[in-house]
């Protein structure tokens, strides 16, 4: 399993294509995806986003720093390349999303929800590593199949970058779903039999990343 971050995947996936043009040089020079304006015709004269493995125009590079340097992030769901008609036509994958839209708001803002809840792990990092503690949520045994597809989602979801340390994950909030608590963001999955929700705590020495799975 491959966890993705939409609609960043989406973007890049644009940008793949784009980036072609500076091999082949045909056709007009592609537009910054985070603005529409052209890019640069040398590839590397355009700087690298700080939050997608995409190039962006000089001017949206510079706008990047001071927005992180005062934590306000422009949200993909901004982008210019959002309006993109390409996007209609890329192959819808079949790997599950991380997005600040809740699909299961029925369940999420129900406050009988503790009952279709399966599992929840809880996890903090240390500065070196991160460490994950278990609270099984039902009396009865999970079936294997869940079980099954809890165990991937975690792991797949340690080996992202997002994920990689606290700082990485603080990074990655600034796209997430904001909460009343400046140190708290939700983020919000979904698998072929579970609907996932993530609450990331950006505070040090405090449980860090809580998952809840519920059963679909």
């Amino acid at each position: 399993m491959k966890i993705e971050s939409y609609p960043k995947n989406m973007l890049e996936a644009l940008w793949k294509e784009d980036k072609k043009w500076f091999s082949n040089r045909v056709g007009q020079i592609p537009k910054c995806l985070r603005c529409g304006n052209p890019l640069d015709s040398q590839l590397l004269i355009n700087p690298l986003s700080r939050h997608a493995d995409i190039h962006v125009c000089h001017q949206c590079g510079t706008d990047e720093a001071f927005r992180d340097a005062g934590k306000v992030v422009l949200p993909f769901q901004c982008w210019y390349g959002i309006e993109d008609v390409r996007l209609k036509d890329l192959p819808e994958s079949k790997n599950p999303t991380l997005t600040s839209d809740c699909a299961f708001p029925d369940i999420f803002h129900n406050k009988e929800k503790e009952t279709c809840k399966i599992a929840c792990s809880r996890s903090d990092y240390d500065g070196y590593r991160w460490w994950t503690t278990w609270n099984h949520c039902q009396k009865e045994a999970t079936p294997r199949h869940l079980t099954q597809e809890i165990d991937q989602f975690q792991a797949a979801l340690f080996c992202m970058k997002e994920f990689k340390t606290l700082d990485t994950m603080r990074r990655f909030c600034m796209l997430a779903e904001p909460t009343s608590s400046p140190m708290e963001f939700n983020l919000y999955s979904e698998t072929s039999c579970l609907y996932i929700w993530l609450r990331m705590i950006t505070q040090f020495q405090n449980y860090n990343l809580y998952v809840h799975y519920y059963r679909k």
